[in-house]
């Protein structure tokens, strides 16, 4: 007896989803962007994404992310011991910084909910500092009068 392939005949729609875990996890991470943003002006409670810490997210969420949030008006680059770079995004309040080592290696990445991040604010010890070496700035101006 001859075996006949009914199956043959039959369309066979495959359905498949264009999005990614990482494409998915991307988008979850918007919703929660926005969930830290209304607590910021609710309460005044800061929020922080640690995007290094998340390795599902793989590139085209990355990438999603950065298309997305896109770039704000604000920018900093601050060299330390490592560069920094804090990047307003397209939305007040929400910040992409960016902590390298002495290498350009990325240590660091986020996505700050905040007013102003805090790697922007100066240390009181600082501004203590700068207080007294003006005023001997100032005595020396005075002497060269």
């Amino acid at each position: 007896m001859e075996h006949v392939n009914t199956f043959a005949n039959i369309p066979i729609n495959v359905i498949s989803s264009p999005q990614t875990d990482g494409l998915i996890l991307a988008k979850t991470l918007l919703h929660e962007v926005q969930a830290m943003l209304k607590t910021l002006l609710d309460t005044g409670q800061n929020g922080t994404l640690d995007l290094r810490a998340l390795p599902t997210l793989g590139a085209e969420g990355y990438q999603f992310l950065k298309e997305k949030l896109s770039l704000g008006e604000v920018s900093a680059r601050i060299q330390s011991f490592g560069c920094s770079e804090i990047q307003e995004t397209a939305y007040s309040g929400i910040w992409w910084v960016s902590h390298y080592n002495q290498d350009d290696d990325l240590l660091t990445e986020l996505i700050e909910v905040t007013y102003l991040p805090e790697i922007l604010k100066s240390p009181r010890d600082d501004m203590a500092l700068s207080l007294v070496n003006l005023g001997k700035l100032l005595n020396e101006l005075a002497v060269y009068k």
